[in-house]
């Protein structure tokens, strides 16, 4: 049979056997209690150690739950035993996740009065007078104008220049200068697309996401129209994948007959519910009805985010 003595020294935590007036008799002395020592009263490092037989007591850097069972001969306490367990790391751990519990309950906060604010000031846009619309129209016109009017009166200087010296630098220069026409007379857009399925492959090839854009079907002719929305949903998915899904990857699949058109945007992150509707989705939402579609948001937990949106030829036509 183990000696007590051995058995109680072995103890992993810090073990102290006290007299009745509470000086310690014994401690193991793998103890990290500063100040621990026999002859001392324990009640000097601890004040309320015999008045209080559960919670934890800080002492020094550490932190202890503590265990107090009283030592008996017949009806009288003759001593004590307590043990302290360190707890220190679970209570800093506790503690962080507090500290993380109180900053996502006010992240959470600030989000929700923003998203609050911004469905405020979408509906003080919509609700916008059409002169102001113009007005916005007009100043996109002139700074794309003033800047086409300025890079093609720096390509012709550097023309002058090079139309006796360098002919392939000259008809280089040249062929900019048209790029930069056919971009002006565009309202700003630098290309034509001969069909939506270009429209997203020109697209993504700009940005840093893996993309497969797949076709099924035809393309209609009312869809020529849509570009621009059909765009602008290309933009705000990118962006959707890129702060919120964590995603690398999404799938563009256009799918159309003579009636109707559908375009169907999937990334590969992880939704996690319930869907909020931030600005971005709520002026996509109304970029779709305004060309006459329908959106749906597709919000499987666990799954990638995916966008579907459905145009038919006479919808939203008076």
């Amino acid at each position: 049979m183990m000696n007590l003595d051995v058995l109680f020294r072995q103890m992993p935590d810090t073990a102290v056997i006290t007299d009745a007036y509470g000086y310690v008799l014994d401690f193991n002395r793998n103890d990290k209690v500063e100040g621990l020592k026999k002859g001392i009263r324990l009640t000097k490092l601890i004040p309320d150690v015999f008045n209080q037989k559960e919670g934890n007591v800080e002492i020094g850097e550490y932190v202890y739950s503590r265990v107090i069972s009283p030592v008996s001969s017949g009806n009288h306490v003759i001593g004590y035993t307590v043990i302290f367990t360190d707890v220190t790391e679970e209570v800093i751990l506790e503690r962080q996740n507090e500290d993380r519990g109180r900053e996502l309950r006010a992240l959470a906060r600030a989000k929700s009065d923003a998203n609050r604010k911004l469905a405020e000031y979408a509906m003080e846009v919509k609700n916008l007078s059409d002169y102001a619309e113009q007005l916005r129209i007009a100043r996109s016109i002139h700074d794309d104008s003033g800047h086409a009017v300025t890079e093609i009166h720096t390509i012709c200087q550097m023309c002058l220049q090079l139309m006796d010296k360098d002919i392939q630098a000259y008809r280089e220069l040249i062929g900019e200068g048209i790029k930069i026409c056919k971009k002006a007379s565009n309202g700003g857009e630098e290309e034509n697309y001969s069909s939506l399925k270009e429209l997203a492959e020109t697209f993504f090839r700009r940005g840093s996401i893996e993309n497969q854009v797949v076709s099924e079907g035809g393309e209609p002719a009312f869809m020529r129209e849509k570009y621009e929305t059909v765009s602008r949903i290309l933009k705000e998915a990118y962006h959707n994948t890129m702060e919120h899904s964590l995603g690398d990857a999404m799938e563009v699949r256009l799918t159309g007959n003579e009636d109707s058109f559908t375009l169907m945007i999937r990334d590969n992150g992880s939704f996690r519910g319930p869907l909020e509707k931030g600005f971005g989705l709520m002026t996509m939402e109304e970029y779709v009805r305004a060309s006459g579609g329908q959106v749906q948001f597709l919000t499987e937990e666990g799954k990638g985010f995916g966008i579907v949106v459905t145009w038919r030829e006479h919808e939203g036509e008076d």
